[in-house]
């Protein structure tokens, strides 16, 4: 498991359940399936910052299929999520989440033109 956030696929389908209903958790994430069956998922967060900047995020993309890296199912859902952010949102600048230690996701990064930003994330107890 890849994930930077701990997480199980109940949890993760309960919450997909969730936020299915509601239309504004349903319209900021992207759903793969195959034959029926999800095995992909990723969303982003719009943020707001001090200077009033609306800012894109896309949260890492969780997969179920083993060989979803070479299908592409990956790339194929951050393009979307990209595309509906620059087309609904009018953004021209999206963030993307990556973990040095994950080479997979970082040669699709690569692959998809991103820049490693200047910004970076840390996280702390509170």
């Amino acid at each position: 498991n890849k994930s930077y956030f701990i997480s199980t696929w109940q949890e993760f389908e309960k919450e997909l359940n969730k936020r299915v209903l509601d239309l504004q958790y349903r319209n900021s994430m992207v759903v793969a399936k195959e034959e029926g069956v999800i095995v992909g998922w990723g969303t982003y967060t719009l943020i707001n910052d001090y200077l009033g900047n609306k800012r894109a995020l896309i949260h890492q993309v969780l997969t179920k299929k083993e060989d979803s890296y070479r299908k592409g199912i990956e790339e194929l859902i951050i393009r979307e999520l990209k595309l509906y952010i620059k087309r609904t949102l009018n953004l021209d600048k999206v963030f993307l989440i990556c973990q040095d230690s994950d080479s997979a996701l970082r040669n699709l990064v690569m692959k998809l033109s991103a820049k490693k930003s200047k910004n970076y994330w840390y996280e702390n107890d509170i």
